[in-house]
C-alpha cells in the first residue's frame, strides 16, 4: 500500500499544478490496480440507467439505517474511495458529465463494503447530480444533509468547514434562501482557511461573491470584495482562480457601469474576457468556461436583453455542451 500512497500524493501534485489530463490518467491506472476499474467515457445511456439504480439502493436505508452501515475494512477499497475523493475537484474542472460515474462507484461500495469519511462527499456528490440530473432536489437535499452526520461518525472535524462548501454551493442554494447560503459561506472561508486548505478556503470566497451578486447584495460591496479577492489569489499563487474571479468582477463591473479592468492583475496576461475564454476552450478547461457563458447570460438577463442572452445559452450548448451539468445547477439559482 505503501506504493499506491506514492500514487496518490503524485496525483494530488498534478491536480494542484493544473496538469488535470496526467492527474486522470494516473487516477484510472491506479483504479484498475485496485480493482475498481472505471471506463473514462461518459455515455448518457449507461449514466442515468446507473443514477436510478442508486437512488434505488439508498431510497431502501432511513438516515438511521444509513448511519448504521459498518465501517469499510478492506483496504483497497479504502485506497478507492481516497482516489475518488481526491479526483471530484479535476472532473469538475474538466469533465463534468464523469461525476455521476464517480458518486455511483462510491455510494455503491459504501453500501456493499462499508463507510468511510469519504463516503459522506461521495454522498454530497450523488446529491449534486441527483438535483441537476434527475431534478429530485427535494431527495438531493434530504440525503445531502446526512452527509454531516456520517462525517461525524468518523470524528473527522477537520473536513468539516469544507463539507458545509460543497453542501451549500453546490445544492442547499436550491432549497434554501441565496441570503443566508452567501452568509454561510463568508465564514466557510474563515473556517476552511483555519484548516491550512488554501484552496478550498479561496473556493468558498468564490462562491460567497457569485451568490452575493445573485442576492441582492450591495454592488459596491461585492466589487471590493472581488477585487480584494484578486489580489489575495495572487499572493497565494492560485493562477486558476484568478482567471474565474475576474470573470465574476467583470459582470458585477458591467452591472455598476464600471469601466474598471478586472483582468489588470498581476500575474495576468489575457487582456479581456475573450482571450480568457479561448485560453480556457482550447485547454478543455470545462468549468471555467461554463463560467463565463453563464455570468454573461445573468448580465444580458439584468439588462433585459434576452435575445443576447438566448444567443449565449445557444453557443454555450454548442462550444462546450458538455458542461451542461453545471449550467443546469448554477443556472438554477440565476
Amino acid at each position: 500500500m505503501d506504493q499506491v500512497k506514492c500514487h496518490h500524493i503524485t496525483m494530488q501534485t498534478l491536480a494542484s499544478t493544473g496538469n488535470f489530463k496526467n492527474a486522470f490518467d494516473k487516477f484510472f491506472e491506479v483504479m484498475k490496480q485496485l480493482g475498481e476499474e472505471l471506463s473514462p467515457n461518459v455515455d448518457p445511456s449507461i449514466i442515468f440507467p446507473a443514477m436510478y439504480a442508486t437512488k434505488n439502493d439508498l431510497n431502501k436505508y432511513s438516515t438511521e439505517d444509513l448511519m448504521n452501515v459498518p465501517k469499510m475494512t478492506d483496504k483497497k477499497k479504502q485506497w478507492a474511495m481516497t482516489f475518488m475523493d481526491s479526483i471530484i475537484p479535476c472532473v469538475f474542472v474538466i469533465s463534468p458529465l464523469f461525476l455521476p460515474t464517480i458518486a455511483n462507484r462510491m455510494m455503491s461500495l459504501s453500501i456493499r463494503c462499508g463507510l468511510t469519511k469519504e463516503s459522506s462527499f461521495g454522498l454530497y456528490a450523488y446529491c449534486y447530480c441527483l438535483g441537476c440530473m434527475l431534478q429530485d432536489i427535494d431527495e438531493g437535499y434530504h440525503w445531502i444533509k446526512v452527509t454531516r452526520l456520517m462525517l461525524e461518525r468518523f470524528n473527522a472535524t477537520e473536513l468539516c468547514p469544507k463539507l458545509k462548501l460543497v453542501q451549500y454551493s453546490f445544492l442547499i442554494y436550491m432549497k434554501e434562501p441565496l441570503q443566508s447560503v452567501t452568509n454561510v459561506l463568508f465564514h466557510c472561508r474563515e473556517d476552511i482557511m483555519m484548516v491550512g486548505d488554501v484552496e478550498y478556503a479561496i473556493l468558498s470566497a468564490h462562491f460567497h461573491c457569485q451568490f452575493a451578486v445573485l442576492s441582492g447584495a450591495s454592488l459596491s460591496n461585492a466589487e471590493k470584495e472581488c477585487d480584494s479577492l484578486s489580489m489575495e489569489m495572487f499572493r497565494l499563487k492560485q493562477t486558476q482562480s484568478i482567471l474565474e474571479n475576474a470573470s465574476i468582477h467583470h459582470m458585477v463591473l458591467q452591472l455598476i457601469g464600471s469601466d474598471k479592468d478586472p483582468f489588470a492583475i498581476p500575474g495576468i496576461t489575457y487582456k479581456d474576457e475573450d482571450e480568457v475564454l479561448d485560453h480556457l476552450e482550447s485547454s478543455g478547461n470545462v468549468v471555467f468556461a461554463n463560467s463565463i457563458y453563464i455570468h454573461r447570460v445573468v448580465t444580458a438577463c439584468f439588462f433585459r436583453r434576452y435575445e443576447y442572452a438566448a444567443d449565449m445559452i445557444e453557443k454555450y450548448h454548442s462550444e462546450v455542451g458538455k458542461g451542461s451539468l453545471v449550467l443546469s445547477a448554477v443556472m438554477y439559482a440565476f
